[in-house]
């Protein structure tokens, strides 16, 4: 004879079988054929597949965390000089870019007073401002490299 614990141990394996073989049936099911019911528990088992996967990626490239450290003096300032050559050569090239977004506004500004359009006189101007802050901004690098 079973005593009381072995009983319900044993009643809640047998619910738990039963619930995921009911679980396994549904995922396996057309939505058409099941309950809103059925469809909602599908859903939710769903999501919540997803957002354990998620934790699961997370927390794995949470592990991969390297700590580097630079060398010395003695050596290895390729990397550095090559970084600020890369950011030097991009910097000239924003401010290129800002005096031609600057001459695009100044011709707005021109076919806005040719035309007699106020929207366009102010394009022109917005668009030859912010031309010139790009340089000016590119141009005040320096400022902020130590």
């Amino acid at each position: 004879m079973m005593n009381f614990k072995e009983m319900v141990t044993t009643k809640w394996i047998r619910n738990k079988a039963a619930e995921i073989k009911t679980a396994f049936k549904e995922d396996f099911t057309r939505n058409s054929e099941l309950t809103v019911e059925q469809r909602d528990r599908k859903r939710e088992r769903a999501v919540r597949r997803i957002s354990m996967g998620f934790m699961a990626v997370m927390m794995m490239t949470s592990l991969f965390g390297i700590t580097a450290f630079a060398e010395g003096e003695g050596g290895g300032g390729d990397g550095v000089e090559t970084f600020n050559t890369v950011v030097q050569f991009i910097v000239d090239w924003v401010a290129r870019i800002g005096l031609v977004i600057g001459f695009i506004g100044a011709i707005q500004f021109a076919l806005g007073f040719k035309d007699d359009s106020a929207d366009g006189k102010t394009r022109g101007l917005m668009c030859l401002a912010s031309g010139f802050i790009v340089f000016a901004v590119a141009k005040a690098y320096d400022m902020f490299t130590m």
